[in-house]
């Protein structure tokens, strides 16, 4: 028995590392700089959904405010915050909607965007969050790449920044998303209908696109309306265009507390698992096995000495240390230029990655039995579809 064990193992490490090196392989993604003249450059309605981002909003409109381009409106829509976000908001030159109803079989960020683009007049839209920092050259290089990829929508991953020891946590679930999306080549591929992937707090859409997607009303019931929208444009063999990681842009995601975090990535996970393949869901469900046979069978190797061993004990124990340390180094090459990260964080996986993985169990356990989730004070059924589209058009 436990020699197969260790064979099933090691299988399964093989597989999991080719599977990283091809994903890697066909993951370098370039921007697409599309020179334009200055006058030239088209009005981009920016989007900011927000309910109760009092910590947050400041920062965000101060970013947006000091961007380096010449033809922008900013468009800010409160579900009815409770805080002062509606007071800090009044301090800036922007057009703000304030609608704390919030329709049946709506998801409260989905119809805030939906407002925000009925009022928005932009041949560009990018939806993006309130707990996000924008460079200043930032839209103009997002824009030249729009229209030199000449993509219906454009996604990229921020900087994730971290300061409290949960922040770190963010790297492992990054990660599995990874996995589970598939290489960027194919997600820049139109054709290629089973890889997808966008990130919600930056996504920019040509409004032509946005309408020919049907827009947030199409996914208006998706927990994760980046995923749902992303397998959409696939679904229609529209062009996505996705860049896997950014410093134009940076994010702090949950400063104010781990239950914040908990919330969030349930939701997230709840609604995300609806829209992923069988395959890429087992090659996320290999890495999680890795993940609990490495330090297993690397403290069996320190602790006894079976009779089962394949290798002589002292081969074992520099097999087996690789093969722990393979995982971390898997997860650090992946995340060190897309977040915060200090290099022992990642030797200590499997403290760390437990509650992860407590989290994930938690998360698919109320999708399948479609528990509500709770997020931004409002509670929300994973009891849902989150890619068929549900209308075929925009309501004007």
């Amino acid at each position: 028995m436990g020699f197969i064990a260790e064979t099933v193992y090691i299988s399964i490490v093989f597989v999991c590392l080719i599977y990283l090196i091809s994903l890697f392989k066909n993951s370098i993604t370039e921007w697409v700089i599309l020179e334009i003249d200055e006058k030239d450059y088209p009005l981009v309605s920016i989007i900011v959904p927000t309910l109760n981002e009092e910590y947050n909003i400041s920062n965000c409109l101060n970013s947006l405010m000091n961007l380096d381009y010449p033809n922008k409106e900013i468009i800010v829509v409160d579900g009815g915050s409770i805080d002062k976000t509606s007071e800090y908001v009044s301090n800036y030159p922007v057009t703000f909607i304030c609608e704390p109803y919030l329709p049946d079989e709506w998801i409260g960020k989905s119809y805030g965007c939906h407002l925000g683009y009925l009022e928005s007049k932009g041949e560009i839209l990018l939806f993006t969050d309130a707990d996000t920092q924008h460079s200043p050259q930032s839209l103009k290089i997002a824009v030249s790449h729009i229209l030199g990829t000449e993509a219906d929508l454009f996604s990229m991953q921020p900087y994730q920044q971290c300061k409290r020891w949960y922040e770190y946590l963010v790297s492992y679930f990054y990660f599995l998303g990874f996995i589970i999306g598939g290489p960027t080549n194919d997600i820049n591929n139109p054709y290629d209908k089973e890889s997808y992937l966008a990130i919600g707090q930056y996504m920019m859409f040509t409004r032509k696109g946005y309408e020919n997607l049907g827009g947030h009303l199409a996914v208006r019931k998706s927990l994760v309306d980046d995923l749902s929208l992303a397998k959409l444009c696939k679904e229609k063999e529209m062009k996505l265009n996705f860049i896997n990681s950014s410093d134009l842009v940076s994010t702090r995601m949950y400063p104010n507390s781990f239950l914040d975090f908990y919330n969030g990535f349930k939701k997230s996970i709840a609604g995300g698992i609806l829209t992923v393949t069988f395959l890429r869901f087992l090659f996320a469900m290999f890495w999680l096995i890795y993940y609990l046979l490495a330090p297993y069978f690397l403290i069996l190797y320190f602790i006894t000495k079976p009779d089962w061993y394949v290798w002589d004990y002292g081969i074992g124990i520099v097999v087996n240390v690789g093969l722990y340390l393979a995982f971390a180094v898997s997860v650090w090459l992946y995340w060190r230029k897309k977040g915060d990260w200090k290099w022992y964080f990642f030797l200590f996986f499997p403290i760390t990655m437990s509650i992860d993985f407590i989290l994930i169990v938690t998360a698919i356990y109320s999708g399948f039995r479609g528990k509500k989730v709770v997020w931004k004070t409002r509670y929300y059924s994973t009891k849902q579809s989150s890619s068929k589209p549900l209308s075929s058009e925009i309501e004007q």
